[in-house]
């Protein structure tokens, strides 16, 4: 019980540096750069999502871990012992990973579940400027490394490309779990196809397709810029550019019209709560603007 009540209280103390630090970084956004409260609440958000990497700061949730691997600057073949490292944040675990598994049972079951964390926790650390090795995957996800180099080799069958350390050179050119799964939404499947395909969750699949519906949306229809997207959307700029290569790839070919249509009305959606609730914000400062004089 001790270890917990100290554990919680330096996760509080760490949540209340990050509250007071963002809480300046907004009032200077306001007041220095200009910007409304809205505008400095999705650029503190972005900061603090994308950006933040103050470890003794930047509090792990339940299910995530701080592990330590080799930065993505670092090229291949180089030694580990000579590469610079840095700290990245994982999710273990999430709620959705044993779910939508259909008929699988035992270790057919258990071999999606750890597929799954696999992409996720190597696309985090790629967000994050770091690159996992196999020996770190058996690592995180306590298995052998024969386990995890099998895992690589199903997901790779499937058109999917795990961002390994060892797999460095194919980052580029290679296809994550996400894009296949957009690739897939374009060539006219629907999300229930998906998930059985790709054996990703619904609520993962849905996740991966509202995103890439609402970077497509504000490029098309509003002419926004890839850093622009970034932050209103609340993802990294690597991440709306894949999508944008996608959207452009496939347009080149012809989208078609229904995709488009669904395109337009989720972004759509997406666009005029963003503009209602910088609104409702800016009339919530507007009024306390007016009380105070």
């Amino acid at each position: 019980m001790g270890i917990q009540t100290t554990n919680h209280q330096e996760s509080q103390t760490a949540r209340l540096k990050i509250k007071n630090l963002s809480q300046q970084m907004k009032q200077n956004a306001i007041n220095g750069v200009g910007m409304s409260s809205w505008e400095a609440d999705v650029l503190v958000d972005q900061i603090e999502n994308i950006y933040f990497n103050d470890d003794s700061l930047r509090g792990t949730q339940p299910g995530q871990l701080q592990y330590c691997c080799v930065s993505g600057k670092e090229g291949p073949g180089k030694p580990l012992i000579n590469c610079e490292m840095i700290t990245v944040l994982l999710t273990l675990y999430k709620h959705d990973d044993n779910q939508d598994l259909g008929t699988f049972t035992g270790k057919g079951r258990q071999a999606i579940i750890r597929q799954r964390r696999l992409c996720r926790i190597c696309d985090e650390a790629l967000s994050q400027g770091g690159l996992l090795t196999q020996e770190d995957l058996a690592q995180i996800l306590m298995c052998d490394v024969k386990t995890i180099r099998r895992d690589v080799k199903k997901l790779k069958d499937r058109e999917i490309t795990v961002a390994t350390r060892g797999q460095q050179k194919d980052i580029g050119p290679g296809i994550t779990h996400r894009a296949i799964i957009v690739r897939k939404w374009l060539e006219g499947k629907e999300e229930r196809e998906i998930c059985i395909a790709t054996k990703h969750s619904m609520k993962s699949v849905e996740s991966y397709l509202m995103t890439f519906r609402k970077v497509v949306y504000l490029r098309r229809e509003k002419k926004f810029n890839t850093h622009e997207i970034a932050v209103t959307v609340g993802i990294s700029s690597r991440l709306v550019s894949e999508h944008l290569k996608l959207y452009e790839q496939y347009k080149a070919y012809g989208i078609a019209d229904h995709r488009i249509k669904e395109i337009n009305i989720i972004g759509g959606e997406f666009y005029r709560e963003t503009g209602e609730k910088k609104d409702s914000q800016q009339s919530s400062k507007l009024k306390e603007t007016w009380r105070l004089t």
